[in-house]
């Protein structure tokens, strides 16, 4: 078995949380030899906590190793790294979202393209078993009508540091965060178009929470024709939306931080409304190793009423997509989360945002 020699770039809570974890389990299929990360003192101790010998404060120092064949890129920022990620030669692993607007995200295909390197987007969901099984309940259902999205998070939702022993970057300059964020945010606004406030809040919250929730919709039902409908609330925080699919089905889509809550829960959930059956796909919270994820049926069994949970596996959404990566990696196949469906979410999510913005239906394209 061919070992895939890593680098990873972004030491923060799900670099030590899931992949670093995970990449040492599967010790067959991976090694970690080199960690990056603009804190010197968390990349020293997540390096020593897993065995790592390698550790920089650069990235360009760790792409220009020639002993990695693939990097992690688990930054906040992702599209400049993977843009030189690929000029070096390297596979890649891409933390959502994959960029913050389209041309981030073409610059990334062509360097992708370019160079002939496999990139595959971090959608653990897509990978999830229990996806997977409501998948073939999907494709069988008849007299679809109505799809709910709906994934909404409280304060934190329960806080990764009341459960795990984190190490955080204490060292950074002073200012250096908000710079960075700052940074950010104004690429969000270039990727959006619209220099609003409100909708650049919305637009990032689209790209961090709900990235996730395009991927499981789009993998399941393929892309929608239209927003029909979107709406912006407070300060950005919640978005809702109306999309449109072909046969007059319509997906209702319901994403957000509740401002000021004090639910820690977890809650989101893919629900499909069918002509003999209702089947909600019930996410458990992705900072929680090995939690199952729930399928949920409810259906007539003669003349009553039946509902059924499923539980199609224990096994972890993340060890799942290690597992594909590789596998792409070694035999060359094409990820199923790949470059085009990175860049196609995206294009979706900010396609939402505008028709908040704008107070009008927004016609999608074919990808």
């Amino acid at each position: 078995m061919t070992r895939l020699r890593m680098g990873l770039i972004g030491c923060g809570e799900i670099a030590q949380i899931m992949h670093l974890p995970f990449l040492t389990e599967l010790r067959d299929l991976f090694e970690v030899r080199a960690l990056c990360d603009v804190s010197p003192g968390l990349v020293a101790t997540v390096g020593d906590r897993f065995h790592v010998p390698h550790r920089s404060t650069d990235y360009t120092d760790l792409l220009a190793r020639d002993d990695l064949d693939a990097v992690a890129i688990l930054t906040a920022d992702h599209a400049p790294v993977a843009i030189a990620a690929a000029r070096a030669g390297k596979h890649i692993f891409v933390e959502k979202p994959m960029c913050f607007g389209l041309e981030e995200g073409r610059a990334i295909q062509a360097a992708v393209e370019e160079h002939g390197v496999c990139l595959m987007v971090g959608y653990m969901k897509r990978y999830d078993p229990g996806y997977e099984y409501a998948q073939e309940i999907f494709r069988a259902m008849e007299g679809v009508r109505l799809i709910r999205v709906h994934d909404l998070t409280g304060r934190g939702p329960l806080a990764p540091q009341e459960i795990y022993s984190l190490h955080q970057a204490t060292d950074l300059p002073e200012g250096a965060r908000g710079r960075m964020w700052a940074e950010a945010g104004a690429r969000m606004a270039e990727g959006l178009g619209l220099d609003q406030p409100e909708m650049v809040q919305a637009y990032g919250v689209m790209l961090g929470l709900s990235s996730h929730d395009m991927t499981v919709l789009r993998g399941a039902f393929g892309d929608p024709t239209a927003v029909r409908y979107a709406e912006v609330s407070a300060g950005g925080q919640i978005v809702l939306a109306v999309l449109e699919y072909p046969n007059d089905v319509r997906c209702v889509w319901e994403i957000g931080n509740i401002p000021r809550a004090t639910r820690t829960w977890f809650d989101e959930e893919l629900t499909v409304y069918g002509a003999g059956q209702t089947v909600t796909v019930q996410f458990p919270n992705p900072y929680v190793r090995y939690v199952p994820t729930v399928v949920r049926v409810k259906e007539m069994d003669g003349t009553a009423h039946a509902e059924r949970a499923v539980t199609a596996s224990f096994d972890e959404a993340f060890r799942r997509e290690w597992r594909h990566f590789h596998e792409c990696v070694v035999k060359g196949l094409q990820p199923r989360t790949g470059l085009a469906d990175g860049l196609r979410d995206v294009e979706i999510l900010r396609a939402i945002v505008r028709c908040a913005a704008e107070g009008a239906p927004i016609a999608l394209g074919a990808a």
